[in-house]
């Protein structure tokens, strides 16, 4: 995203977990966590990365010398309200697991607004099924651009 001077990075995931009844949608911003949640999808998240697990030192001067860090969390916050919004117009029991910051890989050095979203879990019968639904991925892919285009609108109005 970087070498692209692109204006924001959305990284989209279906999250997953050891109790098949944890459901919902949930947005993340690179920050610190003591959220035990958030750390094991940090970790989860983090295990795909080829990074070795020793150069947290670098998150952590990477996350002090982010400056968007406030703009990302806008970011997560629109998208996440946009996308339990569209979902929950056509679902039921649509949960939003809310907006967090942690400890992402995938969200490190980003020189704009980054956020990962976790769009369902995989490991909830439920949302597996709806996840096989091009309407339900449809829906997912209107929330996360009506939530873009709500933050692109906040620009400059001292949201």
């Amino acid at each position: 995203a970087n070498q692209k001077q692109a204006d924001l990075f959305i990284s989209i995931h279906a999250n997953a977990n050891r109790s098949r009844k944890l459901s919902g949608i949930e947005s993340f911003y690179l920050n610190f966590s003591q959220d035990p949640s958030v750390i094991e999808t940090a970790a989860r998240e983090n295990a795909t990365s080829t990074k070795n697990i020793s150069e947290m030192k670098d998150i952590i001067e990477k996350i002090v010398q982010n400056s968007k860090i406030v703009e990302s969390k806008e970011l997560a916050e629109s998208i996440q309200n946009s996308l339990v919004k569209s979902l929950s117009q056509k679902y039921s029991n649509v949960t939003s697991l809310g907006v967090k910051g942690g400890p992402f890989w995938v969200l490190i050095g980003g020189e704009m607004p980054s956020v990962l979203v976790e769009i369902s879990h995989l490991s909830n019968p439920t949302e597996e099924k709806r996840l096989e639904s091009p309407q339900y991925r449809q829906r997912v892919a209107q929330g996360i651009y009506e939530g873009i285009k709500e933050y692109v609108n906040s620009l400059g109005k001292g949201k």
